[in-house]
């Protein structure tokens, strides 16, 4: 199968918010049981792609396990043959808990499958590459459970928030923080689950139901207390992790109350107002950008 462009696409690849994220327990495969609610914003990474003879891409620098060098290796071991040079526009921070990563790949699969690539054979990859990819290959507003990859769509809800990321690099982060959970860190998931139905009956977000276990652990770095203080400071009052952060993000009741937050940010921390954003939102463009031999 053969994967060619009419004319160069331009795929808009969002970050995720975790609107609630409670841990349960360790699985028996080294995973964690987790309960959260996964939503895309209007954060985006630029997947730009161009007409070519075959495959060009050189992933960006600064990227340890590039997840788009990954899906288009395992695409060519499957057959699946795309002639065009593709380029990452990296805007979305780097090991924030945005999902910037695994939205790039799933995105870029999310687009494959739209242009005809099996759904089934796009799904195994995306499962394969992490626990998030899975739920960018549609974004939009997502319950999941399991390990992450079990995902019940739900209603997308209008939203603002203010994002902040601290200057923080932690190595290995996710596994260092699942690593300081303690036992009083995990939760039943019935306040996520309750969220989730609020967004079944076509509710808004309701903030006192937004739980993150990481929340303790992260607080003991300097830079997301001050973070934490900033927004406190600025007049946001739900301040919470996405995935295991360190950004966080404050729930805000419209465009203007969030641009007033992140305008009184200091500049020393990096601050992005965002909406909520649903899912397919590329579809319309490959659908006319995008065809397939074979």
């Amino acid at each position: 199968m053969r994967i060619e462009l009419c004319w160069p696409l331009t795929l808009f690849a969002p970050a995720k918010l975790n609107l609630g994220l409670e841990v349960i327990g360790r699985r028996p495969d080294g995973y964690h049981e987790v309960v959260t609610i996964l939503q895309t914003v209007s954060l985006f990474d630029r997947i730009e792609l161009t007409p070519s003879a075959g495959l060009e891409y050189q992933p960006p620098p600064g990227i340890a396990d590039d997840l788009v060098a990954r899906a288009l290796d395992e695409l060519s071991r499957r057959g699946i043959e795309i002639a065009a040079r593709i380029r990452l526009d990296k805007q979305i921070p780097i090991a924030a808990g945005l999902g910037g990563g695994s939205s790039d790949a799933g995105t870029l699969l999310g687009a494959l499958a739209i242009a005809g690539v099996p759904r089934a054979l796009i799904d195994e990859i995306a499962s394969g590459l992490g626990s998030d990819v899975p739920f960018f290959v549609r974004g939009g507003t997502a319950l999941a459970t399991g390990r992450g990859t079990e995902l019940e769509p739900l209603p997308t809800s209008s939203g603002w928030f203010v994002v902040v990321v601290p200057r923080l690099h932690l190595p290995d982060k996710t596994r260092r923080l699942y690593q300081a959970l303690e036992p009083g860190d995990f939760s039943d998931g019935s306040a996520t689950r309750a969220q989730a139905e609020r967004l079944r009956q076509g509710l808004p977000l309701d903030p006192e139901l937004v739980r993150n276990p990481f929340i303790r652990a992260l607080e003991a770095y300097p830079e997301v207390r001050q973070a934490a203080e900033a927004l406190r400071e600025a007049g946001a009052h739900w301040i919470w992790p996405t995935g295991a952060g360190p950004a966080l993000f404050a729930v805000t009741g419209d465009f203007s109350s969030a641009r007033d937050v992140a305008r009184l940010v200091p500049p020393v921390t990096r601050a992005f107002v965002c909406t909520t954003v649903s899912g397919r939102i590329n579809d319309e463009r490959v659908r006319r950008f995008v065809h397939i031999r074979g």
